[in-house]
């Protein structure tokens, strides 16, 4: 009981500083966001930011992390009732993911996501990619879907499929994490380009 109570006491503490620390550095950015601010802002001490989290570049990578994690969650929404259109189905999928960078994330923390993910001091692929598969395996699953309707073509693998719609979104994923996008109907409006796109070279032809 009472080590279940301290486990709970920590879970909050640290989903305090992470929340903090996404709003923070959402404002401000990571270099101009320091940790005496964080702890203010959760209400904790300074050593207890750095005991859960050992640095400011550790705590961004917590928080990218959760965003990963927060977002295939929502994929599996979207798998397990999906629209009986490919097209449909895939934009309802990316339109969860590119929503959450929009409405959930923001511009400047995505900057900040995106700086971390070229940076040769963190081992960034490594902590992360084995979670960012789940993006593509959600891509899979539903390419199968579509594909056992036989609404993608003969010739054409589950894997391609998923790749090809992936990959089509990755350029915009970056205009939207960079502020280049304006607002969500413009956004959708260009996510429903691409994808149809992409489903006009891979669509079975009836």
């Amino acid at each position: 009981m009472v080590e279940s109570l301290r486990e709970r006491q920590k879970e909050r503490r640290q989903r305090l500083i992470l929340d903090t620390a996404a709003r923070l550095i959402g404002e401000k950015g990571l270099d101009d966001t320091t940790i005496q601010e964080i702890a203010a802002g959760a209400e904790v001490g300074v050593a207890t930011v750095y005991n859960y989290f050992g640095s400011k570049n550790d705590l961004l990578l917590a928080l990218l992390i959760r965003y990963i994690e927060e977002e295939a969650d929502l994929g599996e929404a979207v798998l397990r009732n999906p629209p009986d259109d490919m097209t449909d189905g895939f934009a309802a999928l990316f339109g969860v993911y590119l929503l959450g960078m929009v409405e959930r994330i923001g511009p400047r923390l995505m900057q900040e996501f995106m700086s971390l993910a070229l940076s040769r001091q963190l081992r960034y692929g490594q902590d992360t990619y084995e979670m960012k598969l789940r993006y593509l395996d959600q891509c899979r699953r539903l390419a199968a879907f579509y594909r056992d309707r036989g609404q993608a073509r003969d010739d054409v693998t589950v894997d391609e499929v998923a790749m090809a719609y992936y990959s089509s979104m990755s350029f915009l994923s970056m205009m939207v994490a960079l502020g280049r996008v304006g607002g969500i109907d413009t956004m959708r409006q260009m996510m429903r380009r691409q994808l149809s796109l992409v489903a006009s070279g891979i669509a079975r032809r009836n």
